[in-house]
């Protein structure tokens, strides 16, 4: 559920835009570290007070999130939640960005580079739609982490871009369906990453579990039942 949910937010906020520089430029710095930070008080021992703004809220359908933004409003720019303080995920999105992961994701990296990282095929949600693009599988590669971190990505899912490929064809790999990346039109348009996200392994405590719980129940579930 916090894989979904770090998703979700992440996807709002890409869409609402990155603040993100066009201009690319050349990432340098170890999304890893940021979170190493382990918390607050680690981000602004390492990065400083002033460079990030420590509590802001995004509100995501019934959920209220809580987290920080690192270097705001730059090629820097990263969103860190938590949970019970301790920070769980951090998200960078836009066309580019000064970080990477240790792993050797970057924004604007071209989907077989991403499969050669992962170093197996993967699979993905069609295009053109609000959850477009986004890694729903690693299929046991190298992306999928372990018990201690885990990626997730998206590709082009804001811009909606399909140079290469025709509308007709865009249209066969678009909706909420799944796609292996293999199929010879997601390779002919070979997407670039917009969004990536390092993440710890989250397991709701009792009444976050309920919360999520009442929520699923209330959405899909008819009264009375």
């Amino acid at each position: 559920m916090k894989y979904i949910l770090s998703i979700l937010v992440s996807l709002v906020l890409f869409a609402c835009g990155s603040s993100n520089s066009e201009v690319k430029v050349n990432p340098t710095r170890s999304l890893n570290e940021v979170l190493a930070c382990e918390n607050l008080a680690g981000l602004e021992k390492k990065y400083g007070k002033d460079s990030l703004i420590a509590d802001t809220t995004w509100v995501i359908g019934d959920d209220s999130l809580r987290g920080t933004i690192l270097y705001p409003n730059s090629s820097r720019q990263v969103y860190v939640y938590y949970s019970d303080g301790q920070i769980v995920d951090v998200t960078i999105v836009g066309n580019t960005s000064e970080w990477k992961t240790d792993s050797g994701l970057l924004l604007g990296m071209p989907l077989q580079s991403v499969q050669a990282i992962n170093q197996k095929n993967f699979t993905l949600s069609g295009f053109n739609w609000k959850h477009a693009g986004s890694v729903v599988s690693w299929e046991g590669g190298k992306l999928m982490g372990d018990n201690t971190l885990g990626h997730l990505a998206s590709f082009s899912n804001a811009s909606n871009q399909h140079e290469g490929i025709s509308d007709a064809e865009y249209q066969q790999i678009s909706g909420e369906t799944e796609f292996d990346v293999r199929h010879e039109l997601i390779q002919k348009l070979n997407p670039s990453l917009d969004l990536i996200s390092l993440v710890r392994p989250f397991i709701p405590n009792k009444e976050e579990g309920k919360s999520m719980g009442k929520r699923i129940s209330d959405s899909q579930v008819p009264a009375g039942k």
